[in-house]
């Protein structure tokens, strides 16, 4: 099984700690260094980052509430595996989350607002003309989560952070990602301009429509 390698880890309290190595295991994980189904066994993390089981296993509960990890009683930790109804259910809940923020964001947007989506569309499409898809992808992300914090709605955005590991698991897996760059462009340039015109519902409509490109090929990836 591949493991992160191994390195002392600081921080002033448990908590830093514990965070630190969630964030090490998680990146291990979506960079594949980990692999799907792999066997996460706590005495072996806790000899690679020469820290104690206990942080171990408070990190991989962190982890397990991003749902890349899961418990299997008396058998231990595991990083999921993915099989095509995960991803039709993340899919279908990112649709449903980022379809209300755009709406909720149409509502209270600001001049501010309008300032950070018209920034991020305009490095979207300088991305997507050098063929940049590992910036088009973190772009991507960073606009949906910008939609959701300008939506004012605090859970909302606390239950979209934790589908974003898993979304990127996926994405990696799979390899789908706006087989064109420009794709990306055509549906996020209406989307900024329903938002920025407060058009609740047309915002509404078009995120949902966006989201659902997405999850339709994914799903098909997995056939």
């Amino acid at each position: 099984m591949a493991r992160p390698s191994k390195k002392l880890v600081s921080g002033d309290t448990h908590a830093s700690l514990e965070s630190e190595i969630g964030g090490a295991l998680r990146a291990a994980i979506l960079d594949g260094e980990l692999a799907p189904g792999a066997r996460l066994i706590e005495l072996d993390l806790a000899n690679r980052f020469n820290v104690s089981q206990g942080t171990i296993r408070a990190a991989l509960k962190f982890l397990q509430a991003e749902g890349l990890v899961e418990y299997r009683p008396r058998r231990g930790n595991f990083v999921i595996t993915v099989e095509k109804a995960d991803v039709y259910e993340i899919s279908m809940l990112r649709e449903a989350l980022e379809s209300l923020g755009a709406r909720l964001a149409a509502k209270r947007i600001d001049d501010a607002g309008r300032k950070a989506l018209e920034a991020l569309l305009q490095s979207m499409r300088a991305a997507a003309q050098s063929g940049n898809r590992a910036k088009l992808i973190e772009l991507d992300f960073e606009f949906h989560r910008t939609v959701i914090e300008i939506s004012g709605h605090r859970r909302l955005m606390e239950v979209y952070n934790r589908l974003e590991g898993q979304t990127r698991m996926f994405l990696r897996l799979t390899d789908r990602f706006y087989s064109d760059p420009h794709d990306i462009i055509e549906l996020h340039a209406p989307l900024v301009s329903a938002i920025c015109n407060g058009d609740a519902e047309a915002a509404f409509q078009l995120a949902n429509r966006h989201a659902d490109a997405d999850a339709e090929d994914l799903i098909e990836s997995m056939r």
